[in-house]
């Protein structure tokens, strides 16, 4: 059966399953007009779209783990095989922050390499930021991938959206590996039920300070102790434990990214007026 009507077969299942409000289920050639809507090019003779089910393409250097549900795969061609383009689509009962984080450690561990400026974030995180990530990998072809998600009905879907690309666009993102913004400054994941607002996030010569609202009914120790945590699971020892009325302030020595002894604080203090805490986290004395 000719791809296309392949292709429009399976929409038209699709639409006819009574999980989709509609008045009437489609024709075959309504269901053909609808899929040359969402796919790009088809019926261009120089366009080739092929999809598969459940599995990954065996072409691509990309290797998963029986945490991600692979649901489609979808292969565009243009040009004669000119233009090459790859667009996945995954699930998982993960978190969409562990999802992305379970993907960058599968990837990593794959060859692929985080895009500068695209790794993990430093300093405190909202729960309201996106969730996006991208990679490149050398080899033949080079590819660069993008990965997006979403939390929807109890899981986290992953759309990722892979491109092979010349060798001067790898070599272009292995210079700018040098010139992103770093720091010694991990990741503060979002405190779980928590209404988060980060203050700002800065990088300085010889330090990072980020600086976040947060809004729960947990107690300050609560709260304290959960952004702590995450500092020491980074490897920052707590040094000296200060409180001055309501302000709380923890000192913490560290290994800086060049392997030199730095100073952490992390600090919380109420908000009576907005309700919550303020919440501020800094290293200091290094050069990135």
């Amino acid at each position: 059966m000719p791809k296309r009507l392949l292709l429009s077969a399976a929409l038209f299942a699709l639409l006819s399953t009574p999980a989709l409000a509609q008045a009437t289920p489609p024709t075959p050639e309504q269901a053909a007009q609808v899929i040359e809507r969402l796919l790009p090019g088809v019926g261009d003779p120089n366009v080739e779209n092929e999809i598969t089910y459940g599995t990954l393409p065996p072409s691509l250097p990309l290797r998963l783990d029986g945490r991600f549900e692979v649901l489609a795969a979808l292969r565009t061609t243009t040009n004669r095989g000119q233009f090459v383009t790859h667009r996945i689509f995954l699930r998982t009962d993960l978190p969409a922050d562990q999802a992305q984080e379970a993907l960058r450690r599968v990837l990593t561990g794959g060859g692929w390499r985080a895009l500068p400026g695209q790794g993990q974030p430093f300093g405190f995180v909202s729960p309201q930021a996106p969730s996006s990530s991208a990679f490149y990998r050398e080899g033949e072809p080079n590819f660069i991938l993008n990965a997006n998600s979403a939390e929807r009905g109890g899981k986290t879907e992953l759309d990722l959206n892979l491109n092979v690309v010349p060798r001067e666009q790898i070599e272009s993102f292995q210079r700018l590996i040098f010139s992103v913004p770093r720091s010694s400054l991990p990741s503060l994941k979002p405190l779980p039920g928590a209404t988060i607002r980060v203050g700002y996030t800065q990088n300085f010569p010889n330090g990072t300070l980020s600086s976040a609202h947060v809004q729960t009914d947990r107690s300050a120790n609560e709260v304290f102790s959960f952004y702590s945590a995450q500092l020491k699971a980074a490897g920052w020892k707590a040094r000296t434990d200060t409180t001055d009325g309501p302000l709380r302030v923890v000192t913490y020595s560290l290994t800086d990214l060049n392997g030199r002894e730095a100073l952490g604080t992390l600090g919380l203090r109420p908000w009576e007026k907005e309700g919550g805490y303020v919440l501020t986290v800094s290293v200091q004395g290094f050069k990135p």
